[in-house]
């Protein structure tokens, strides 16, 4: 047991991890950024992506519907990014649709939260 012990800690003093070429098979890679890219594809031409892009380039104001019931899982990060970014002189509203399907208090508090990044109106249709 004392020769493998000591044949183990011979080998770990002469390693040397610039040689190693297996090394990157530990590396996992993101596959987030795959999975999220494959589901914008999916569906979704890059024609469509194009048009909104040539609308967006065309506007002043971008106005952004999100559903009151989920306003978090109907925005488009990478759509507001990617305005952020590039298109830093377009003004951008954010719209809460369908505030009549979640309590008024709920819509006060995701208006409240969302006016952080952009001004927000809470709209109720059926009124």
């Amino acid at each position: 047991m004392s020769q493998l012990l000591e044949k183990v800690e011979r080998a770990h003093d002469n390693y040397d991890a610039s040689k190693d070429k297996d090394i990157t098979k530990h590396i996992v890679p993101d596959y987030k950024d795959e999975i999220r890219h494959a589901v914008f594809e999916k569906g979704l031409s890059k024609r469509i992506w194009e048009e909104l892009y040539k609308v967006i380039d065309s506007s002043d104001v971008v106005i952004y519907v999100l559903d009151a019931r989920n306003p978090m899982g109907t925005r488009t990060f990478t759509l507001e990014e990617h305005i952020k970014r590039d298109r830093p002189n377009k003004h951008f509203i954010f719209v809460m649709n369908k505030c009549d399907l979640v309590p008024t208090s709920v819509t006060q508090k995701w208006v409240r939260y969302l006016q952080q990044f952009y001004p927000t109106i809470a709209f109720q249709a059926s009124k």
